[in-house]
């Protein structure tokens, strides 16, 4: 499949690289890594990175192509193979549609060409392996962006997706000129505001009978401190990570704009994502999430997770 895909950009002169909407570093880093990679080694091609953009874009602004251009282009949308994740629906008027996914989700989206593996701790780690295979050398700034979407999407190694291979594509990556400690530097340096509000976030956790851990960022904490709900959301979800009495935990968090609530749903070793799937969302095994409408819907998830918990425990 990573040879169709790379055939697919030899027959193709204009490529458009794209994400779902509110990137992580997963989402930021499968794209910039194809996209610098891709532009050094066809020097001759338009090859344009398209998306909206948030606080963890730390390397260039995004393109705006035409309509004229969408149609004529190869399309790759990578990190999520579902509708409800893209800003809208011009996908479908491109020429030819590449997915490329490491989710447990089946696509709703129209696509020519599918890559999956959901064994890979993240897109960048299989963007990097279908550049390797086709002989596509890593550039020192495509390394860069694949280093970083895989320690954002494993946790710095720490996450139960880190296998063996992921380990040996990251070598590869430090070898093409990764300075991991700078990465790591600016990565996980923050400030004192932003310890104050993890602090605040911490100290209002809650718990169900059976230790399901959640945070309610409702509107009056998000406007306490000035945040933004996808950070909120997925910033701040492993705030509640590494509790020994915490087996699975929940944040949700209200997007007035969108008037939805953000949920990301964790744990440590039972799969979750079928409540999440419950709830019109997916993801992995241990990390997924969804969108709901009310907060009495996030009573529901609760009780769901809780009589898992319940379930597990005999």
């Amino acid at each position: 499949m990573e040879n169709k895909i790379i055939n697919l950009v030899k027959e193709n002169q204009i490529i458009i690289i794209s994400r779902h909407k509110n990137p992580d570093l997963d989402a930021y880093g499968a794209q910039f890594g194809l996209y610098y990679a891709l532009k050094e080694y066809f020097p001759n091609k338009q090859i344009y990175a398209v998306g909206d953009t948030n606080s963890l874009n730390s390397f260039q602004d995004l393109d705006e192509v035409s309509e004229e251009i969408l149609s004529n282009s190869l399309l790759f949308i990578l990190d999520t193979v579902s509708s409800q994740m893209l800003k809208d629906d011009s996908y479908s008027r491109a020429k030819t549609v590449v997915l490329i996914d490491h989710h447990q989700n089946e696509p709703d989206i129209r696509h020519d060409l599918y890559l999956r593996n959901v064994k890979a701790s993240s897109t960048s780690e299989m963007v990097a392996k279908m550049l390797s295979q086709n002989r596509i050398p890593y550039t020192k700034d495509s390394a860069r962006a694949l280093f970083m979407g895989i320690v954002g999407d494993t946790g710095r190694f720490l996450y139960s997706g880190t296998t063996s291979e992921t380990m040996r594509i990251a070598a590869d990556l430090i070898d093409a000129g990764v300075d991991f400690s700078d990465i790591y530097s600016k990565m996980y340096t923050e400030t004192f505001q932003s310890k104050k509000v993890k602090s605040d976030f911490f100290h209002s956790i809650q718990l169900t009978q059976h230790k399901v851990a959640y945070h309610n960022n409702n509107i009056a904490f998000l406007q306490k401190h000035h945040l933004d709900p996808n950070y909120a959301s997925r910033g701040l979800v492993n705030q509640m990570s590494g509790i020994e009495e915490v087996p699975i935990w929940v944040n949700f968090t209200e997007d007035s704009k969108n008037n939805v609530i953000l949920v990301e749903i964790r744990s440590r070793s039972i799969p979750v994502v079928e409540v999440a799937r419950n709830h019109g969302g997916g993801g992995h095994l241990l990390a997924c999430g969804c969108q709901l409408k009310t907060w009495d819907e996030t009573l529901i998830i609760l009780k769901e997770l809780d009589h898992l918990l319940e379930e597990y425990n005999g």
